[in-house]
Order: structure tokens, then sequence, then C-alpha cells
């Protein structure tokens, strides 16, 4: 199997990383912190790409058999029990239960500000906050530092950009706790800080109709019906109860994929054209 950004962590599940050199154990642990930027850093991309050729031997040793494969044998009922199954159907049956009542389909909540990706600002806050309460090391401040620097220099993030002085203070903390460690260190973001930046990313989520494109373009090359048969049912259960709508850009989409999961169910082949692929993944930005 060829690893990518999209099916790194579901492939790499089994594998037992402390046999692995140290410099794959290290970009590993360290895989999130890289690929929110992979398309944002050629340095990033290219030494995750790196990383990806070192692991996939490793595959096929981690692959283990399905514990469904084994199916345990059902134990015959004991003629007593048998006996006192039935006489508790006769009794249950002579009394008709009430019906229940079915609940009406609860509208799906929407994020104040949904966009179909995620601007660069709004992805370092949220990787500045993964940070909090956890041991970092140099080279994961370092490099979220880099990026700020990186996107201050190509004007990706602009000093009129709309949270510049969040991105400045994220900055600010990123040098000065990069100067007081050492080697590694319980990262804390300053309590004021932390809510601000809360409030933010909580405000943010992407468009739910992108959302459910991307996760089929995710399964595209590594589908299975349990896989196909779970992502269906949330997109039928998104166009019922209003998370999708016609209003959406992306609803004549969405339908596409539906039909295209309900096709794949009932004839075990996905038939996706190149075409219709691509304008997927220009549409969830992965056409990269």
């Amino acid at each position: 199997m060829k690893l990518t950004i999209k099916n790194y962590k579901e492939a790499t599940k089994n594998i037992d990383f402390k046999k692995l050199p140290e410099a794959a154990q290290e970009a590993h642990k360290e895989f999130d912190s890289f690929a929110d930027f992979y398309n944002e850093d050629k340095d990033i991309k290219e030494m995750l790409d790196n990383h990806f050729k070192i692991v996939e031997p490793y595959l096929k040793g981690s692959e283990k058999k399905s514990p469904a494969s084994k199916k345990p044998q059902a134990k015959k009922p004991s003629t007593s029990s048998q006996k006192s199954t039935k006489n508790v159907t006769k009794k249950q049956t002579s009394k008709q239960s009430p019906k229940k009542k079915t609940a009406a389909p609860r509208q799906a909540q929407r994020k104040p500000i949904e966009v179909d990706l995620m601007p660069l600002e709004i992805k370092v806050i949220k990787r500045y906050l993964n940070f909090h309460n956890k041991k970092v090391t140099e080279r994961q401040v370092s490099l979220l530092y880099k990026v700020i620097q990186k996107a201050a220099t190509e004007k990706t993030i602009r000093k009129t950009s709309k949270y510049a002085s969040e991105i400045k203070s994220i900055s600010n903390d990123l040098i000065k706790t990069y100067k007081d460690m050492n080697g590694t260190c319980k990262f804390e973001v300053p309590d004021s800080l932390y809510t601000k930046l809360k409030k933010i990313v909580d405000d943010y989520g992407v468009t739910p109709a992108v959302a459910l494109i991307k996760r089929f373009i995710n399964l595209y090359g590594n589908i299975t019906k349990a896989k196909a048969q779970r992502l269906l049912t949330t997109v039928t259960n998104s166009l019922k109860n209003g998370k999708v709508n016609k209003s959406d850009k992306e609803f004549e989409q969405v339908k596409n994929v539906q039909k295209h999961l309900h096709d794949y169910l009932e004839s075990d082949k996905l038939l996706v054209t190149n075409v219709q692929l691509k304008g997927l993944q220009g549409i969830a930005g992965l056409g990269k």
C-alpha cells in the first residue's frame, strides 16, 4: 500500500513504531503537527513523503486477521430453556405493546462561520491550541513558528488579516517558549489567550457538504463495504436533517456521492470517472 496524508493514520494503526528507525518514530509522533501544513510548506511535504517511504515496507507485517473471521459456535439451548422461551413468548404475544411514536428528525446545528477550506490562520491557531498541556519538542515549536514566518513572507497571512494580532501573539509566545525550553517542555497557553483563541476556532467549521465529499475522496482506493455503509448513512442523515440542503452549492455533488456509495454497495464496484474524482478533489481542496 502507498501511504498518503489521507490514509496514514488508518494504515499505520497496527505498526509497532518502536521497531522502526528513531527518525521515523519521531516523525510519527509529530504527524499531526506536520499533516496540517502538508500542502502549505514544500519542506514539510518532502519530509513526510520520505517518512512514508520508510514506513511502507512495515505495513505488511502489521496486518492482523480480523477478529470477525473467527465465528464462535452458538450453543444449542437445552430442552428446558426452549420450553420456558415458548411459554414466555405466548404470554408476551397475548398483550399488544403500545406503538412508539417516531420522533421527528432533529434539525442539525451549523457553525456560525462555515468555509469550504479552512483558512491558514485558523489552522495555525488550532495547532497552537493543541500544544496546550502537552509535552512538546523543540522541533514541534520551531516548525509552527516556521510556518507563521513563511506565511508572513509569502503574504498568505498579512498584517491586515482578520486574526493578525492573534497570530502575532502566538508567534511571540513560540519564540519565548523555544528560548526557555531544554529539548522538551510541557506547553502552556496563557489562560486569557487560550479563551480568546478557543472561541475563534469553535466558531469555524468546514461546510458539511465539503466535509462529506472529503470523506468520500479519502475512501477512494481504500473502500470497504463497512466504510461505504457508514458514510452512506451519514450522507443520508445529513440530507434528511438539513445539515446539507439545496441552498448549498455542493448539494448536487453530495447527492452524487450518495448515489456512488449506493451503487457500490449494490454492485461491489465504485464507478467514479477521473473527471468526477478531479471535480470532487477541486471542491475539497485536495487536488494539489
